[in-house]
């Protein structure tokens, strides 16, 4: 993951540990259905908009 995508978690989760591992959970699960092995800003982004947690 490159240092950008900790930067866009830390905003998106604003230290919510909570949010964090539900973020992550979906990160796990959109990279499984696409056959990924790189967390990218494109897979950050589609785990966020599946949580619905809004854009910061």
């Amino acid at each position: 993951m490159a240092p950008r995508g900790f930067a866009s978690i830390a905003r998106i989760t604003g230290g919510n540990f909570r949010l964090l591992h539900r973020l992550f959970v979906q990160i796990e699960r959109i990279l499984k259905i696409n056959e990924l092995s790189l967390i990218t800003d494109d897979v950050i982004e589609a785990a966020r908009s599946i949580l619905v947690i809004g854009a910061t």
